[in-house]
C-alpha cells in the first residue's frame, strides 16, 4: 500500500502539467495536485478499510489529542515568530510569491485549497502509509522512531522553503501531527491540526509582512 501511495504522490503533478493551462496553474496548483492526491489516497484508504472505514478515519479519541495538538501547533509558530524577530530572518520567497498576480477570487481559491487539500493528502501519506511502515504500536521506542523519521522526511520534502528555521518548524509540526495520529488512533485529528497550521502560517506571514517584522 505504501508503494502504491508513493506512486500516487509522485504522479499527481502530471495532470496539472498536461491539462491545466499555464495561466491557471498559479491558483489551481493545490486544487489539482493536492486535490488529485487526496482523492486517490482517500479511495485507497477506503478500499483498505472498507469494513471499518469510519472508526479508522475518526479514531478512538478526538477531544484531548485535538486540544493538545492545537496548543503544540500554535506554540511552535509562536516560538518560530520569536526566532524570526530575534534572528532577523527574511520572509520566505514562497510565501511572498504565493498570491502574486492573483485577483480576489483566484486568491480565495488558492487559499481555500491550501487549507483543505494538502492536509488530507499529506496526512494520509505521512501519518498513515509511511507511519505504518514502523511497528509503532509495539513499543514506545518504535513509536518515537516512527514519529521522528516520518517528521524528518515530511520536513525534507518541503523543498519550497529556504530558511533553515522554517524546516525546523515543519519538522516540529510534523511531530505534533504524528503524536496526534498515535494518540487519537485515527487521521481526523492530524488532518484538522494540519489545516490549523496552514491557517496560522498564512495569518502569521501576512501579519509579519504588514508590520514589517521580517529582516
Amino acid at each position: 500500500m505504501f508503494v502504491l501511495a508513493t506512486v500516487v504522490v509522485f504522479l499527481a503533478a502530471m495532470p496539472e502539467v498536461l491539462f491545466v493551462p499555464a495561466d491557471m496553474q498559479a491558483y489551481l496548483t493545490f486544487t489539482t495536485t493536492s486535490g488529485i492526491t487526496a482523492l486517490l489516497l482517500l479511495v485507497l484508504f477506503a478500499l483498505q478499510y472498507r469494513a471499518d472505514l469510519r472508526s479508522q478515519w475518526r479514531g478512538r479519541s478526538i477531544r484531548k489529542p485535538l486540544q493538545w495538538g492545537a496548543m503544540g501547533t500554535i506554540g511552535a509558530y509562536l516560538l518560530f515568530g520569536v526566532a524570526v524577530l530575534v534572528l532577523g530572518l527574511p520572509r520566505e520567497v514562497f510565501m511572498a510569491e504565493l498570491l502574486d498576480g492573483l485577483n480576489n477570487w483566484q486568491a480565495t481559491i488558492k487559499i481555500a485549497s491550501l487549507i483543505v487539500l494538502p492536509p488530507i493528502a499529506e496526512e494520509l501519506f505521512f501519518r498513515h502509509y509511511m507511519l505504518r511502515l514502523f511497528p509503532y504500536e509495539n513499543s514506545r521506542a518504535w513509536t518515537w522512531i516512527a514519529i521522528i523519521v516520518t517528521s524528518a522526511i515530511f520536513a525534507g520534502m518541503h523543498i519550497q522553503y529556504g530558511n533553515w528555521l522554517t524546516v525546523v518548524l515543519i519538522f516540529a509540526c510534523g511531530g505534533v501531527f504524528a503524536v496526534a495520529r498515535v494518540a487519537s488512533g485515527g487521521l481526523l485529528v492530524p488532518v484538522l491540526l494540519h489545516s490549523l497550521a496552514e491557517i496560522v502560517a498564512l495569518t502569521t506571514d501576512k501579519s509579519f509582512s504588514l508590520m514589517g517584522l521580517y529582516g
